[in-house]
């Protein structure tokens, strides 16, 4: 079997929780060019390699399920800005992907609502936001320039798919609950749903 190139530098940043993205160039090239290869190499160490629909791949865990608090604060902090976005826009993901975002203008602390909800991941100021987009850049899952601004990456669509299944898991309920008369909603209003593009 031939050498898989770069193998030492993927595998690091694959096993710090990187997702590899086309922006990514040479290295992600490799490593979806060859992805069988790869993926049998790293099952020996009983590791699990993803490939993602949108071009990602990335390393699974059996701790997915259960998410540490940084995933949880990243989940959230995406959460918010889907909502945000579908709120404010007909389409999601074009805006979502496409825009650069500054610290400053996000919707997280300007509305109490959001600002509860970060503060649950003790987010409560623009330096505690800054941590999460050093977070997301970490993983893969955003670009930054300086300035304060940053951008998604297409690795922020296992993202998305949470927010889809968390609406129509919301949607589901909201049937169920009608068919009932007596059930009082209490849930936060459902997301808007998400156009893929």
């Amino acid at each position: 079997m031939k050498p898989l190139p770069h193998l030492a530098t993927i595998f690091d940043r694959l096993r710090r929780g990187y997702h590899f993205t086309p922006s990514d160039g040479d290295l992600f090239r490799v490593l979806w060019n060859r992805f069988e290869a790869y993926k049998s190499a790293f099952s020996a160490f009983g590791l699990h390699l993803r490939k993602h629909p949108q071009n990602v791949v990335y390393l699974a865990s059996d701790l997915d399920k259960n998410p540490g608090k940084q995933a949880r604060t990243m989940g959230l902090f995406v959460l918010v800005m889907v909502e945000w976005v579908g709120n404010e826009h007909a389409a999601i993901t074009p805006i979502f992907f496409d825009t650069w975002w500054h610290i400053d203008d996000l919707p997280h602390l300007a509305f109490e609502r959001y600002r509860e909800y970060m503060e649950q991941v003790d987010v409560n100021d623009a330096d505690d936001l800054a941590g999460v987009i050093r977070l997301l850049e970490t993983y893969g899952f955003a670009e930054t320039r300086t300035g304060g601004t940053f951008q998604f990456r297409t690795a922020s669509y296992r993202f998305l798919e949470l927010c889809v299944e968390a609406a129509e898991m919301s949607a589901s309920s909201d049937a169920e609950a009608s068919d009932t008369d007596t059930q009082v909603d209490l849930r936060p209003d459902p997301l808007p749903p998400i156009q893929k593009s």
